[in-house]
């Protein structure tokens, strides 16, 4: 399917990517950009990730036939609201936002369950803005849909088949299910990172490595988008947290023993688990 007209709020790295993804296999005839900053939607322009920008996003939603938020998540139900009341009257609204539950439960009453329906691409990086942005980066990605009770089953399978389109694989999940599966998946591992970069002294950082920066990327990411995430998915950010600690705490106890029969054990077992990941996506 071809799209008329659609409308990206938030032109950053992944809101851009979508945008050159749209235009790189022509499934738009026009792409809309709203966003708050002049220069980095004229940045999106030049890149080609847009056709047009505006800051208004009843001028940028107009008559358009998909809309996506790619905003920082607290905001995310407002700007389609504000969309919702210029676009296509069967327009498909949806979002590329962290977390899910509360999206989701704003959304309830203020968009209609035959329009939106959440989404989130696991794609990305620690690097913010379009100037990054890549056409390739949605190809192979999961997109996970994360409809409510209440959402048309004729709405998840087009927001499926655009997904698809564009060259990602997607599930189906409760938004409950979404966010305590990405506390561990991914909002863990970045409060470890953070932390592992913040429990080194400033003295030992001449002689940190690749490790060290292997494991500390994501610690760079823009940490005002991840204080609203981590606010977000407070619940199950604070569980994985917590069984984390517990992890970490077997690891105390096998070296204050002196237990490296138990140490290996415990090297191998995260070794086994990266090891299927990473065996996984070399094989997707």
């Amino acid at each position: 399917m071809v799209w008329k007209r659609v409308c990206i709020i938030g032109v950053g790295l992944l809101g851009g990517s979508i945008g050159l993804a749209l235009k790189r296999k022509r499934l738009a005839q026009e792409v809309v950009g709203v966003g708050r900053t002049g220069s980095k939607l004229q940045t999106a322009v030049s890149r080609g990730a847009i056709d047009h920008a505006t800051d208004d996003i009843l001028v940028g939603a107009k008559d358009a036939d998909l809309i996506i938020a790619c905003t920082p998540v607290q905001s995310i139900v407002d700007s389609l609201c504000v969309a919702a009341s210029v676009a296509s009257p069967n327009a498909i609204l949806t979002d590329v936002g962290s977390t899910k539950q509360n999206i989701m439960r704003s959304a309830l009453g203020r968009l209609s369950p035959n329009q939106f329906v959440g989404s989130h691409p696991i794609a990305g990086g620690h690097h913010s803005g379009v100037e990054h942005a890549v056409g390739t980066l949605l190809d192979g990605a999961l997109v996970v849909i994360t409809p409510s009770e209440e959402t048309s089953p004729e709405l998840v399978r087009r927001i499926t088949e655009f997904w698809e389109s564009m060259g990602s694989r997607t599930c189906c999940v409760s938004p409950k299910e979404h966010d305590e599966a990405l506390a561990i998946a991914s909002h863990l591992p970045h409060m470890v990172a953070s932390a592992l970069a913040t429990s080194t002294p400033n003295e030992i950082l001449q002689f940190v490595g690749k490790g060290w920066m292997d494991s500390t990327r994501i610690a760079a990411s823009n940490t005002h988008l991840w204080r609203q995430i981590l606010e977000e998915n407070h619940a199950p950010a604070l569980q994985a947290m917590k069984n984390f600690a517990t992890i970490c705490e077997s690891w105390v106890d096998a070296l204050e023993k002196a237990d490296f029969d138990r140490v290996e054990q415990l090297l191998k077992a995260g070794k086994a688990t990266r090891e299927a990941v990473a065996s996984r996506h070399s094989s997707g």
